[in-house]
């Protein structure tokens, strides 16, 4: 009968933690509600004030609603991104942003640099340059996926240099994707890949080369049809597919029965009767 007594109690007890505990939740879930719908009105508030009327938005209550404004930025253009971001210049953004690329925890200094790229309109390249050489590969990713939705050419050789170097290597995709958010002009601004022969960097600028159609990319992309690594090989038959001329031809030819690589060989054929060399 006593151990009866015991279980019911202790059944009851664990009932009413069980139920305090639903409780704390639901008013944690509750406050973070009524928390977020205030920012979400804030934010809406800010944005109708600075894109619509015109007139002089409020200051922000906390450093997320600049994150949250900043988030905005990348979707509008002339007047109103201007007005968006000089909002978030008078309000610390540059100044937070700055900081937070120095703090000790790799999400935080992520949060920073794309507050600190939406908000001003020239990036400073030693900031960004340090934070491609950042020690976390996320945050390096951040810093070469925000400098290049800049459009800047400054960003590129940076970017294409991180992609080379053995430290803090940026991955070939991420730096791809930066490259082609910007304006490549020259193959000058690949210069780091041409110079260091690096596979990664090899690929990258042998693609993005290729796609924004420079001419000058063509002689690159015939030595690199030697090279040890089938992927830069396979890169460089793409380029010329892409840029090449009946130049390239005969470089093509020669190499196509060397090559091992069967899907390299596919590469090479494709290429090839690009060029109007097939038989």
């Amino acid at each position: 009968m006593t151990a009866l007594l015991v279980a019911t109690a202790a059944a009851a007890l664990l009932c009413l933690a069980l139920l305090a505990t639903v409780l704390v939740v639901r008013a944690r879930i509750a406050r973070l509600d009524r928390r977020t719908r205030g920012r979400r009105s804030e934010v809406s508030t800010i944005l109708r004030t600075l894109l619509v009327e015109e007139g002089t938005a409020p200051p922000p209550r906390s450093t997320s609603t600049l994150h949250a404004v900043a988030s905005v930025v990348t979707r509008v253009h002339g007047e109103d991104r201007e007005a968006l971001q000089s909002w978030l210049d008078a309000n610390g953004a540059t100044a937070i942003a700055k900081q937070g690329m120095r703090d000790r925890r790799a999400i935080e200094r992520a949060r920073a640099i794309r507050l600190y790229v939406r908000t001003t309109t020239e990036p400073s390249s030693i900031l960004m340059v340090r934070m491609l050489d950042d020690p976390d590969a996320r945050v390096r990713g951040v810093a070469a996926l925000e400098w290049g939705s800049t459009g800047r050419t400054e960003a590129i050789a940076p970017v294409l240099a991180a992609a080379c170097r053995a430290e803090h290597r940026l991955p070939p995709l991420v730096a791809s994707i930066a490259i082609m958010r910007c304006r490549l002009l020259d193959v000058e601004s690949l210069h780091a890949a041409w110079s260091t022969r690096d596979p990664d960097g090899l690929r990258v600028a042998l693609s993005t080369g290729s796609d924004a159609g420079l001419p000058g990319v063509q002689p690159h992309a015939i030595a690199a049809l030697a090279n040890d690594d089938p992927l830069v090989r396979i890169a460089a038959a793409d380029a010329l597919r892409r840029v090449g001329t009946r130049r390239s031809l005969e470089p093509l030819r020669e190499r196509l029965p060397l090559e091992t690589n069967p899907i390299a060989r596919r590469h090479l054929d494709e290429a090839i009767a690009t060029l109007g060399g097939g038989s």
